[in-house]
């Protein structure tokens, strides 16, 4: 370790906005630990995104490495993935693995990293540990197991995942988080407690920006950071109800409200709101269940970790199925009449942040 001023190399996907939603509240709970980390952070996310979730998150500004080599799977939209432009891709990245992993190794040199942070990365943390620099993988999936879930009776898809999963076991730890897929191929897998914002409710305030009555009711529509094209303006939300809308085609409307209009934390609005309206996704779906919000999920059939993140909020809130096809039309009475005749389910509880830093922090000689 570098004195007293450790580098943390934080590698994070650029899949969304999950896996960066993830990451920060692991440099959080490690730099409350170690109060002079810097941290740089390697994606293929935009650098003004990544800086402003870790200033919400009170952190220092993170220098930030443009590297968009972990695109998850290529996608059409929010929910619909792009199977010829994803295989096509691994291939590729299969193909040339050890230029690529040439080219990690001599990266990871060039910023002289004291640990390693994957979110989920299987390159990272081959290189970081053929370098013996102390790596960690972080998530609630991992490509390999995706790949093969997604692409079981294909044949070139094997020698991918075989690869990838012989650098996720060269990790110190491969922490599994709560709720997502059972990693049950890697015996370095660490099981550790969900991790998600908790936001401030302020539900009198929200009904007053929105011009709702104060026995009005909000659902927030939120989709990640995938585009979603959906028009709103079709919308007729039932009687009493507004909409804050979080996707590409959303319009202002006297009961819709563009969720960049309305300024307010993104966390702060799920704890406020009474229905989240939104697609199976690690970060949406663990703040969902630390509110226990009530969620009406639009289904992702095709993405193999949603059974496991649904399975879960199920038992932390009310959950009902709203087909595609309702939610382009604004058609959500019956979804709404099947939440209202669940019973109540108690809130997520647990800090898997903190279980990750304290490990990387004992492994850095805390």
């Amino acid at each position: 370790m570098t004195g007293a001023a450790p580098h943390l190399v934080a590698c994070v996907a650029s899949h969304g906005w999950g896996h960066l939603s993830q990451t920060v509240p692991i440099v959080a709970a490690l730099r409350a630990r170690r109060p002079a980390l810097r941290t740089t952070v390697r994606t293929g996310l935009p650098a003004p995104l990544v800086r402003a979730r870790f200033a919400a998150a009170g952190l220092p500004e993170p220098a930030v490495e443009a590297d968009d080599t972990e695109f998850g799977f290529a996608m059409r939209d929010a929910l619909t993935i792009d199977d010829d432009a994803s295989l096509a891709r691994y291939g590729a990245l299969h193909a040339t693995r050890d230029a690529r992993l040439d080219a990690e190794r001599d990266a990871l040199r060039a910023l002289a990293p004291d640990a390693v942070l994957a979110n989920v990365g299987w390159l990272p943390i081959a290189a970081a540990a053929s370098l013996r620099v102390p790596v960690f993988g972080a998530c609630s999936l991992n490509w390999a197991d995706l790949l093969e879930a997604r692409y079981p009776a294909r044949t070139d898809v094997a020698p991918i995942v075989a690869w990838m999963r012989d650098a996720y076991r060269r990790a110190d730890a491969l922490f599994a988080l709560e709720p997502g897929m059972p990693f049950d191929a890697y015996p370095n897998r660490v099981r550790v407690a969900p991790l998600a914002r908790v936001g401030t409710a302020r539900r009198d305030a929200l009904q007053a920006a929105l011009g709702a009555p104060p026995d009005g009711r909000v659902m927030l529509v939120a989709f990640g950071g995938i585009p979603m094209a959906i028009d709103t303006r079709a919308w007729r939300l039932p009687p009493g109800w507004h909409a804050v809308a979080s996707f590409d085609g959303a319009h202002d409307a006297a009961t819709v409200r563009r969720f960049e209009t309305l300024g307010w934390p993104y966390a702060d609005l799920l704890a406020s709101v009474d229905v989240l309206v939104a697609k199976p996704g690690y970060g949406t779906f663990a703040e969902a269940g630390f509110a226990g919000r009530d969620t009406l999920v639009v289904p992702r059939d095709d993405w193999p970790e949603s059974p496991y993140l649904v399975d879960w909020l199920g038992r932390h809130a009310r959950v009902a199925r709203l087909g595609l096809d309702a939610l382009r039309a604004g058609r959500f009475e019956d979804a709404l009449a099947a939440l209202a005749a669940q019973p109540a389910r108690p809130a997520a509880r647990g800090d898997g942040a903190a279980q990750i830093a304290e490990a990387i922090h004992a492994r850095l000689g805390g």
